[in-house]
């Protein structure tokens, strides 16, 4: 393989993977360890990169040396990840988080995701933001959040404005939780200590042989990378192996037809993004709610999106943690209206398929996909 590569990997886990959230977790303080799923992009960047850096070599190599694609322990490489997307990696299906945009009825056992409406905010509706417009679900009915996963099929129709009738999966379809009970030992006695009982939900992903689930994550700008491997993923040292996918996983929805309605389009998250405005992208001024990115002049109108996630990790060549940051999480949808008469082609090629997130886009935050409204 040559220089400057791009491929799609299909990562599979040899047992049950543990996530961990951001939460601290301090054994004799805490019994519970808080676990997330999918896992964060920056937990299979970083699994990637530490692949990487001891298939070249060792630790020591790697603080002693730079090299283009992966960096320096002190600055990152030109190494690139789009996802990680959750996928069935027999027949490669890829998943998304349903959009926030989309509700389910109360007491609904169909799995069927309806839409929001987008209105003018009522003039006694007190908000401490400058959008103008709110959601609402037209019929008076009881609604509910939805946690589940519109496969690549459906998230397409959502993209192109087709919202009748979309089905969703519910996240207990795609693994199963294991509790690990342990507790600490001392390390000179061996004798375990006194209040120091713990325990980690452990997540098994499905292996039904009609429903394989793993993760699936784009490559871009690497050197070398083999064609099959094994990673070390999350926590507690398990591991996946990965295997190349000669084709582009992701070519059915690159190819989404978009509409604009009244100059209108949204973008939806498909991985969590960090903006250093809070939920707001740096390009977006706060007063206006105006703003452009990369030529093309617009205005945020409304947006849904979830309760804030956080972000850190563990850098393993500096020894301590990395930055927390909050960020906004996957299915979040913000609808734009276009000032400058840009068409749908050029706001495809700015925002369609694209890492978006302030903070590092590199390591797959922000993959953006490009909507149209009702």
């Amino acid at each position: 393989m040559g220089k400057g590569i791009k491929m799609w990997i299909k990562i599979i886990p040899n047992d049950t993977l543990f996530f961990r959230s951001a939460r601290p977790f301090s054994l004799g303080d805490d019994t519970w360890a808080d676990s997330v799923f999918p896992p964060y992009p920056s937990t299979i960047y970083g699994a990637l990169r530490t692949f990487l850096i001891f298939q070249r070599g060792s630790l020591k190599d790697f603080k002693e040396k730079s090299y283009q694609d992966i960096g320096t322990p002190e600055k990152k490489g030109s190494m690139k990840v789009v996802g990680p997307i959750l996928g069935k990696v027999n027949d490669i299906t890829s998943f998304f988080s349903v959009p926030f945009d989309l509700v389910n009825k109360k007491g609904d056992r169909e799995n069927i995701a309806l839409p929001l409406y987008m209105t003018k905010k009522p003039v006694l509706y007190y908000s401490d933001n400058l959008i103008e417009n709110i959601f609402i679900f037209k019929p008076v009915e009881q609604v509910k959040e939805i946690e589940g996963y519109f496969d690549d099929i459906t998230i397409k129709d959502y993209l192109e404005g087709k919202t009748d009738e979309l089905r969703y999966i519910q996240e207990s379809e795609f693994y199963t939780e294991e509790l690990k009970i342990g507790i600490s030992k001392d390390k000179i006695s061996l004798t375990s200590k006194e209040g120091h009982l713990y325990r980690i939900p452990m997540l098994r992903l499905n292996k039904n042989d009609n429903f394989p689930i793993g993760f699936l994550i784009k490559v871009e700008d690497i050197t070398h990378v083999p064609d099959r491997g094994i990673l070390q993923v999350g926590a507690e040292g398990k591991t996946a192996r990965f295997e190349k996918v000669d084709r582009d996983l992701m070519e059915n929805i690159k190819n989404t037809t978009l509409r604009l309605k009244d100059g209108i389009f949204k973008l939806y998250f498909a991985t969590p993004a960090i903006f250093k405005n809070g939920w707001l992208p740096e390009w977006i001024n706060k007063e206006t709610l105006e703003g452009e990115k990369d030529g093309i002049k617009i205005k945020l109108v409304t947006a849904a999106i979830g309760k804030y996630i956080r972000i850190g990790g563990w850098d393993l060549a500096k020894r301590k943690p990395k930055p927390m940051y909050k960020a906004v999480p996957a299915g979040s949808v913000y609808y734009f209206k276009v000032l400058d008469g840009s068409d749908v082609q050029r706001i495809k090629e700015i925002f369609h398929f694209k890492n978006i997130s302030d903070i590092n886009p590199e390591e797959g935050f922000g993959l953006s996909f490009v909507g149209g409204i009702q």
